[in-house]
């Protein structure tokens, strides 16, 4: 056995290497490793074949040795370190990249490696110094750049960030990755209107790159740009139909949005993609009880089971099939071992749900307050944006008095449609289970919270202009409103409109300048279930709703609607009756059919079955989704008193709001039937 193989034995293997016939080469050179084992060369030209030919780990076996007897031969050096940081061993490649083997590198590839290795890390301190280094040696090194602005970019040093980035930017300006990377650094800095723009700019410049629609999807979600958020997702989808999880976030942002239709296509298409993608059949799997096809789930989690979905997934449709089941107890278990599937706010949402069922009132308000301080940290401010909704209705509420209202011009002339009937309240208080009774009314026309009265606000200039409207104005405004309520079933003169949104309460004015023969339904529920009911559902977080986020701004939000609504109720004389959750739960008939003979609707029966006609409606867009198809039950009645202790810190903010609707914080009295006598307190 010689010490050094011949030259045609390193010959053969590097003709068979140089003709990509690697494969051949490997073995040639295993050959005559066994042959040489002392030979470096052979290792250090094997360690570079299995480099070739992707085996990392080989190559670092081979490599090792070869670095060993010529610790200064920088590209063995070099093979070696790409090998360690392949086979995941990054300590080890640092290692061979260390200042004094950069030193003595002249071709300067070991300090490329180690900046790479160092950013790859997170160690952005580092990568930062050598990506300098490179680029003051040799300054048209554009990759060099990028990275350094990208590494900046991780250290939050923006400035330094975009300066590196522009300067590749203005030599490649037609490079996407750099201009992709320059928007988002933008972005990160807070110049979200420049980075909206350059990310558009792309976006139209090369209509097959997803990237930039991706960012501004991701920017407009932290800017509450919902409608726009929503844009960005369906073209992200659109451009990259091969991709599960954009096509699983396009389906999760069009349920959000109540496009079931599209949810379910884009959820389908994810799972096509990749059967095993847990967040596109846990989103399936919350559509479908969203939707009221809870006989569905089963079917789903055994799909999910054969298609081997994680665990987790698993178990958190287990805990939506156990709950409906009536099983909190199996429930509650199955969603401890999903984990963290969903995120935290839905997750606790449903802890909380369940161990409110089971009697554990403490534990329950707890998981709540979790969920919501999780959704208080959204970056699109909902505490702000809760208080500017409450500050709209303290300054409408001081813009309705008599000497604005004797201001106002005269009334659009009567064009033949009916004016709706408005049915309001407050959220949780009963509205969709009397809207749904109300739908089994041949002539009339339910609306679920459709923001048109908002739209026409908007319209006509807000609350302030509403007293010089003319005629045009006024009649414009009708036609608008008509308009829209005509794309949800046909108008007649003999249609009954019952426009249901609980906080029209807060939009009187602008409804009794375009409608002045406008009725008013209030739906009333004990303040304090109201209030509770409001604090612990996972409502989507607009303006409104994110006063539900804490209890003090939920009580204020309810004073201040209420306050609003009495008053305008005695400005404008509205005419009003009123329907009790208590009563309506207790006796249906008794406490709807006065309310069908106001509406002169003919009375459907005393055995109506709300539930048909529930599922009869389709997808019920609110809250009370759950609820309306269930049997009617008492036992939300009072649910407050489980909570009275968490609820005491707003109890005298909303004491004036019980007594006068004639209920009371002490007992459980309710207000009394049409004819009778008030309780006395």
């Amino acid at each position: 056995m010689t010490l050094a193989a011949p030259p045609e034995t390193l010959q053969r293997i590097l003709i068979a290497a140089r003709g990509r016939r690697l494969d051949e080469a490997a073995v040639l050179c295993a050959s005559a490793i066994a042959a040489h084992p002392t030979d470096s060369r052979l290792n250090a030209l094997g360690g570079a074949i299995e480099m070739q030919r992707g085996q990392f780990a080989r190559a670092a076996e081979l490599l090792a040795p070869a670095h060993i007897q010529n610790p200064s031969d920088v590209t063995v050096r070099g093979n070696l370190a790409e090998a360690r940081y392949h086979t995941g061993d990054v300590a080890g490649a640092l290692a061979l990249c260390d200042d004094p083997a950069i030193a003595a590198d002249p071709s300067g590839r070991l300090v490329r490696l180690a900046a790479y290795f160092a950013q790859e890390s997170g160690d952005y301190q580092r990568a930062a110094v050598l990506y300098r280094q490179i680029v003051a040696q040799t300054p048209d090194d554009w990759s060099s750049w990028n990275n350094l602005g990208n590494t900046l970019g991780s250290l939050e040093d923006y400035d330094g960030a975009i300066a590196a980035l522009e300067r590749v930017a203005a030599k490649s300006p037609g490079d996407r990755t750099v201009a992709i990377n320059l928007a988002n650094t933008y972005a990160a800095r807070g110049d979200l209107d420049e980075a909206i723009v350059r990310l558009q700019n792309l976006a139209q410049q090369a209509p097959d790159f997803v990237d930039p629609v991706m960012a501004l999807y991701v920017i407009y979600t932290k800017q509450g740009r919902e409608d726009d958020a929503y844009i960005a997702i369906a073209e992200a989808a659109r451009r990259n139909p091969s991709h599960a999880l954009t096509r699983s976030d396009h389906a999760h942002e069009a349920a959000k949005r109540n496009e079931y239709a599209i949810a379910e296509r884009e959820y389908e298409a994810a799972l096509t993609l990749e059967p095993r993608l847990g967040p596109a059949i846990v989103g399936m799997a919350s559509m479908l009880e969203r939707m009221n096809r809870e006989d569905e789930l089963i079917p789903l989690m055994q799909r999910a089971v054969s298609n081997g979905v994680d665990a987790e997934s698993i178990s958190y449709i287990n805990a939506m099939n156990l709950r409906r089941a009536g099983d909190f107890e199996g429930a509650l278990a199955a969603l401890d071992a999903s984990n963290e599937v969903v995120v935290p706010g839905r997750r606790f949402y449903l802890r909380g749900v369940l161990l409110d069922r089971l009697g554990r009132h403490d534990e329950a308000f707890a998981a709540w307050r979790a969920m919501n301080e999780y959704w208080l940290e959204d970056p699109t401010q909902p505490r702000l944006r809760a208080k500017l909704y409450r500050d709209k209705i303290a300054h409408d509420t001081a813009q309705i008095e008599p000497e604005w209202l004797s201001s106002w011009t005269p009334a659009a002339a009567a064009d033949g449609l009916p004016d709706p009937v408005i049915l309001l309240g407050f959220p949780r208080s009963g509205t969709t289970l009397l809207d749904t009774m109300l739908m089994g009314a041949p002539r009339a026309l339910v609306m679920e919270e459709e923001p048109f009265f908002t739209e026409l606000e908007q319209r006509c200039g807000g609350i302030g202009a509403l007293a010089t409207l003319d005629e045009a104005a006024l009649q414009d405004g009708r036609a608008f409103y008509y308009e829209r309520v005509a794309t949800l079933g046909a108008v007649t003169a003999e249609t009954l409109i019952v426009d249901k949104h609980p906080l029209h309460a807060n939009n009187i004015a602008v409804i009794k300048r375009f409608f002045p023969g406008a009725r008013f339904i209030l739906a009333l529920r004990h303040p304090m279930d109201v209030l509770l009911s409001c604090y612990l559902t996972n409502f989507r977080v607009n303006n409104a709703m994110a006063n539900f986020l804490d209890l003090g701004d939920a009580a204020a939000l309810y004073d201040l609607t209420f306050s609003h609504w009495e008053k305008a109720r005695a400005l404008f004389d509205l005419p009003v009756t009123t329907v009790v959750y208590e009563r309506l739960v207790e006796d249906t008939t008794r406490e709807l059919r006065p309310l069908f003979d106001w509406l002169g609707l003919d009375w459907p029966g005393d055995d109506h079955d709300h539930r048909a006609a529930a599922r009869a409606r389709g997808v019920v867009h609110t809250a009370s989704y759950a609820q309306v198809t269930e049997p009617i039950y008492t036992r939300a009645r009072g649910r407050w008193q489980g909570y009275r202790e968490h609820l005491q810190p707003v109890f005298e903010t909303m004491r004036p709001w019980v007594e006068k609707f004639d209920y009371s914080l002490d007992d459980g009295r309710i207000p009394p039937w049409p004819g009778e006598a008030k309780p006395v307190a």
